[in-house]
C-alpha cells in the first residue's frame, strides 16, 4: 500500500478517484487515473475496446491490469453484456443495481433494486447448497431482451 503523509487525512481537496486507486493497493498513475475517470463518467458499462478508443495513448495491457486491480478491490464491476468480451463499470460510490440489455442493439439500462436485493437470497442459497465453496462474496445479474426501439 502506498505510503501517505500524516497530513493527508486533513487534505480537503483529496481526489476520490485517486483514493480509490490507492485503496486498491496500486499507484495512482496518470493512465490508471484516466481509466478510472472514464469509468466514473460512463453511464453504461464500457468494453476494453471502447476504453482503448477513448485512451489511445494508454496500452491495452495497462488498461487490463488497472481493471483487474479495481475489480479485485471491489471498486469496479465486470459485467456480462451478452458479447464475447466483458464490459466494466464503476462500483465505487454507486448503489447496487442490475442491468437490462437489448439483445439487438446492445442498449443497456441500470435497474435499481430494492434495499434488500432479492438476488442476495439466491446468493445465500447458492452458498448453502455448495459443497466446494466456503463463501460467495458477490453476484451479477443481467436481464436480456428487446428495448422499445428494437421491438
Amino acid at each position: 500500500m502506498p505510503r501517505i503523509s500524516e497530513s493527508y487525512n486533513e487534505d480537503k481537496d483529496r481526489d476520490p478517484i485517486q483514493d480509490m486507486i490507492w485503496m486498491a493497493g496500486i499507484k495512482a498513475t496518470q493512465s490508471r487515473m484516466a481509466v478510472a475517470e472514464i469509468l466514473k463518467a460512463e453511464k453504461n458499462p464500457i468494453s476494453i475496446a471502447e476504453l482503448r478508443k477513448k485512451l489511445p495513448l494508454v496500452s491495452t495491457a495497462s488498461i487490463y491490469r488497472t481493471l483487474e486491480a479495481l475489480v479485485g478491490a471491489g471498486n469496479v464491476n465486470r459485467i456480462n453484456t451478452g458479447t464475447p468480451h466483458a464490459s466494466y463499470e464503476m462500483a465505487f460510490g454507486r448503489k447496487h443495481h442490475h442491468h437490462v440489455i437489448c439483445t439487438k442493439c446492445g442498449d443497456t439500462e441500470d435497474v435499481e433494486t430494492a434495499k434488500d436485493c432479492p438476488a442476495l437470497k439466491v446468493q445465500h442459497l447458492a452458498r448453502a447448497n455448495s459443497e466446494k465453496f466456503f463463501s460467495i462474496t458477490e453476484h451479477s445479474l443481467e436481464f436480456f431482451g428487446l428495448c422499445k426501439k428494437c421491438a
